[in-house]
Formats: C-alpha cells, sequence, structure tokens
C-alpha cells in the first residue's frame, strides 16, 4: 500500500525535490548579496546612531512641499529670461530694463548661492547683452532725435544695471559714459556711410555728387547735433572737456574722409559748371560744420583751383596740339590750302576784347586755336576763382611761348631747300602767321584773358596799345611805299591814269561805244604826242598799244 501511494504520487516528490534544489540556490545567492552589504551596515548604525534621521527627513519632505505650493510662482521665476528676449525682440525696453533690475533683487535676496536662481540670473545678464547689442543698433538707422533720446536713456539705465553693487562707482560712470559716447558715434558711422534707399542711378554724374553732398552734410550736422544734446548737458566740467574733444576728433576724421571723396569726384569731373555748383554745396557745408567747430571752406581752394586751372590749360593744350598737327600735316603733304583762307579781313584797327579779330579769318590754324584758348576762358565765366589769377597769367605766357616756338619751327622747317610741293606759299603762308600771331592773336588772347578774369581796364589798355602799334607800323610801311612810288612815277603814268579814269566813268554812264570810240581817238593822238615828249617813243607805242586793246574790249 505505501508503494502503490508512492508511486501514484511520484510527481510530486520530484516537484518538491526541484523546489527544494531552486530554494537552497536562492538561500545561496542571497547569503552572497548580504556578504557584500554587511561592510555598509555598520556605517548605516553610525549614521542612525549620530543624527536623528527622521527629523531631517521629514523637514526636507516638508521644504518639497512648500515648493510644490509655489510652482507657479517658480514658473515664473523660471520664465524670465524669455520673456526679457521677448521684450527685447518687441522694442519693449522698459519692460526689459525692469526684468534687468528684478535680476539684481534676486542676487541681494538669494546671498546662499541658490543654484536655480543663480542660473537664472547669468541667462538674463546674457539677455542684457542682447539688448545692448540691439539698442546699439537701433543707431545705425535712420532715426529722429526723440527716438535718439529713447534709446540713449535706455543704454544709460543699462549701464547704472551694470553699476549696482560694484566699487568706485563714479570713475565707472565715467568710464561707461566715455564708452557710450564713442559707441553712438560708430553706430552713427554706420548710418552716415550707408547708401540711401532711393535710387538716383537716372541722375547725371554732377547731380549724384550733388545729392552725396548735401546727404553727407545733412547727416554730419544731424549726428553732430544729436550728440551735442544728448552729451552736452548734465555734465562735469571735465565730462564736458572729453565729450567736446571726442566729438572734434570724429568732426575732423569726417571732415578728411569728405575732403578726399571730393578729391576724387572732381578730379573726373569736366564740365565747370558742375565744378561750380560742387563748390556752392561744399561751402555751405563748411559753413554749417562751422556752428559745431568744423570750418573747412581754406581747404577746399586747393581741390577746386587746381582743377579749374586744369580745366582752362587742357582746353589751350588741345588748340595749341591741333595747331602743331595741322602745321605738320601740311608741311609733309607739301599744300597751304588748309593753312590759307580767301576770307577779306578788315583792318587790324577792328580788334577788340569783345569780339575775336577778324583777320584770323585768312588762318584758320590759328583761328582754331584762338577757339580753344576762348573756349577755356569761357569756362571761367562759369567758375572764376580769384587765387587762380596769377597762375593762368603765367600758364597763359608759357603757352603762348610754346606756340610762337612751334610757329618758329614751322617757318624754319618750310624755308629748307629740300621742300617739295607748294613750297613758296607755304613759306609766304608761314611767314604771314608769324606777323598775325605777333600783332593780333597774342595781343588778343592776353587782352581776353583779363577781360575773362574780370579786369576789363588792362585787358583793353593791353589791345589799344597793339592796335597803335600795328597801326603806326602799317602807317611807316604805306609811307615807305608811296614814297618809292612816287620814285618811280613817270609822266605816262599820269596819261595812263587820266585815260582809264576817263573809260572808267563812261562805263558807269551806260553802254557808250561811240563815245568810247571817240575818246580812244581822241586819247590816240595825246598819249602819242605826249609820251614822245616825255618818255619816249617806247612809252607812246605801249599807252597805244593799251588803248587800242581796251577801246576794241569795249566795243566788243
Amino acid at each position: 500500500q505505501l508503494r502503490s501511494l508512492c508511486a501514484s504520487n511520484a510527481g510530486t516528490f520530484v516537484d518538491v525535490e526541484r523546489r527544494s534544489a531552486n530554494l537552497a540556490s536562492a538561500l545561496a545567492d542571497l547569503q552572497d548579496k548580504i556578504k557584500v552589504v554587511e561592510p555598509n551596515i555598520s556605517d548605516v548604525q553610525q549614521v542612525l546612531e549620530d543624527g536623528n534621521s527622521l527629523t531631517e527627513i521629514s523637514e526636507k519632505h516638508r521644504v518639497r512641499r512648500r515648493t510644490l505650493l509655489q510652482y507657479s510662482s517658480l514658473l515664473e521665476l523660471l520664465e524670465l529670461p524669455s520673456l526679457m528676449d521677448a521684450c527685447v525682440r518687441s522694442n519693449l525696453y522698459e519692460e526689459a530694463l525692469s526684468i534687468a533690475s528684478f535680476a539684481n533683487t534676486l542676487k541681494r535676496r538669494h546671498t546662499d548661492k541658490n543654484i536655480v536662481v543663480l542660473r537664472v540670473i547669468d541667462q538674463i545678464r546674457s539677455r542684457q547683452l542682447d539688448l545692448r547689442r540691439h539698442l546699439i543698433h537701433r543707431l545705425k538707422q535712420n532715426i529722429t532725435m526723440p527716438q535718439c533720446l529713447e534709446v540713449l536713456t535706455a543704454l544709460r539705465r543699462l549701464n547704472s544695471i551694470d553699476l549696482e553693487g560694484e566699487k568706485n562707482i563714479e570713475e565707472l560712470h565715467d568710464g561707461m559714459e566715455l564708452k557710450l559716447q564713442v559707441d553712438f558715434l560708430e553706430a552713427r558711422d554706420t548710418w552716415l556711410e550707408s547708401s540711401p534707399r532711393t535710387n538716383n542711378t537716372a541722375l547725371g554724374p554732377g547731380e549724384q555728387l550733388l545729392d552725396t553732398i548735401e546727404r553727407y552734410r545733412t547727416r554730419v550736422f544731424e549726428i553732430g547735433t544729436q550728440f551735442n544734446a544728448i552729451f552736452g548737458t548734465s555734465m562735469t566740467k571735465q565730462s564736458v572737456s572729453s565729450s567736446n574733444s571726442l566729438l572734434s576728433m570724429w568732426i575732423t576724421r569726417r571732415i578728411h574722409l569728405f575732403l578726399t571723396m571730393i578729391t576724387s569726384s572732381v578730379n573726373r569731373m569736366e564740365d565747370s559748371a558742375i565744378l561750380r555748383d560742387a563748390l556752392e554745396a561744399c561751402v555751405f557745408f563748411a559753413s554749417s560744420m562751422a556752428r559745431l567747430g568744423g570750418d573747412f571752406k581754406s581747404m577746399l581752394s586747393d581741390i577746386f583751383e587746381s582743377k579749374m586751372v586744369s580745366l582752362v590749360t587742357n582746353c589751350w593744350k588741345e588748340g595749341v596740339s591741333t595747331l602743331q598737327e595741322t602745321l605738320k600735316v601740311c608741311r609733309d603733304a607739301g599744300v597751304v590750302g588748309p593753312l590759307i583762307s580767301s576770307s577779306i579781313a578788315p583792318q587790324a584797327s577792328g580788334i577788340s576784347p569783345e569780339q575775336p579779330p577778324r583777320q584770323l579769318l585768312s588762318h584758320p590754324p590759328l583761328a582754331r586755336m584762338v577757339n580753344s584758348y576762348l573756349s577755356g576762358f569761357n569756362e571761367l565765366r562759369r567758375c572764376l576763382l580769384p587765387n587762380i589769377f596769377v597762375i593762368l597769367r603765367n600758364e597763359l605766357k608759357d603757352s603762348l611761348k610754346n606756340v610762337k616756338a612751334i610757329l618758329e619751327t614751322n617757318q624754319r622747317t618750310v624755308n629748307a631747300p629740300a621742300l617739295r610741293g607748294e613750297a613758296s606759299q607755304l613759306r609766304e603762308a608761314a611767314e604771314s602767321m608769324m606777323i598775325v600771331f605777333d600783332n593780333i592773336v597774342e595781343p588778343y588772347i592776353t587782352g581776353a584773358l583779363e577781360v575773362a578774369l574780370g579786369n576789363f581796364k588792362a585787358g583793353k589798355e593791353l589791345l589799344l596799345k597793339q592796335i597803335d602799334k600795328v597801326e603806326e607800323e602799317e602807317e611807316e610801311e604805306n609811307n615807305i611805299t608811296r614814297k618809292e612810288d612816287e620814285e618811280e612815277k613817270t609822266p605816262a603814268d599820269d596819261v595812263y591814269d587820266s585815260f582809264h579814269l576817263t573809260v572808267a566813268t563812261w562805263l558807269m554812264a551806260g553802254n557808250r561805244t561811240e563815245q568810247l570810240i571817240e575818246l580812244y581817238e581822241k586819247y590816240g593822238g595825246t598819249v602819242d604826242k605826249g609820251t614822245r615828249l616825255v618818255c619816249g617813243s617806247e612809252a607812246a607805242s605801249a599807252m597805244v598799244r593799251i588803248a587800242h586793246k581796251t577801246a576794241k574790249d569795249i566795243a566788243r
């Protein structure tokens, strides 16, 4: 019976055996772990014996419960950095500064170095730097005086927040104020150098330059006025002196940059009218800057006077080079046509400073050269600067010497025996051009320069002296010619002149062929008898042939 019972419950015995083995294994593992923990048990016992652990645990639990009750306040505290960032991006400077000031309050209250509070304060300080950069960036834009005051007030409050709790506040404040002035001028410099939004490419170069000068003047004067209004009041004497010194250095630097820009622009100009407008704009700019202690009128003269002299002398040089080239081409080709014109010129007494001498019509190269000189004088009419008078007189003297040297060289060249082409006519033209230049061109251009410079009396006196000189020379030549003619004239010439005078009188009276034939018969005998008596048979026969041919031509 026992065997049968064991056989029937054999599975149960097997399960019990397995559980016993598992239990033994688990107990062995437990013993191993207890052996590992045993060294720490003594420490725990010591701690429990030394302090009232239950009291401390209870206190920590109470603190955590109180922290949980202040959850909403703690959440607001942790959101302060992000809130300040939103205020900065929305230009809410007062609210952002209030948060920055509250960070100082937190720092004073929590002297136990609370990690959470310190991290919040550090994040707010980083947002303060963002606020400062944002305010300075606003100064780089086109803002009005009230907006500028708002930005500078916010920056000063930000400086005062940074100074809380610091030692040597006065020294630090002066240093921060000086740095604020430097930051202000640097930011406004960026706005000054920025290009306008309007597109002025449709304007000409002169109008663009005038627009640039006006924009520069307006902005520089506005910046200087803002600086004086913001930093020039409510300051100590030492601060005011340093502020004025800083402003003076800034104005000096801006004027230097402006003059550099104007010099490069003026050097590209080729029109005296634009140069005059630019000079007037610069003088007005200098007058405006005089109210800020930056009058620079005296520095404009060198820039504009040298350019004005260059404009005038370039016209002269162009005319002289054209004359030289024309003479060379005519010499090489052996033609005189381009040098001489068939135009009939009036007498030299017609020369005057108001009108170019018409005698030049017979010499086109000289006429074109004189036109070049007059073009230069016309540039003076648009922009006349007193300090260039002496320079222009010296330049004109050198230029006329150069022209004379060119004409003398041309005359020596055409007088060479190896000249080909119309050699004799080229020599006559060269000599004539020298005479016209000495008697007409040189005095006229010299007088015209004086008239262009506003010295009308001196110009007219120079021309009148030259006119008198030319008239005296012509009168002397006429007297010499008259004496030579009187010495060579014979009685036969009187008969010849009387005959032709009578013929001309009848011709003017109409077609009278019969009367002319009678006149021939009458004068035929007179010429034959009279000239034979006073001049011999040769003169008589010559006069008869002249009268006979004249009568035949008239009859035909």
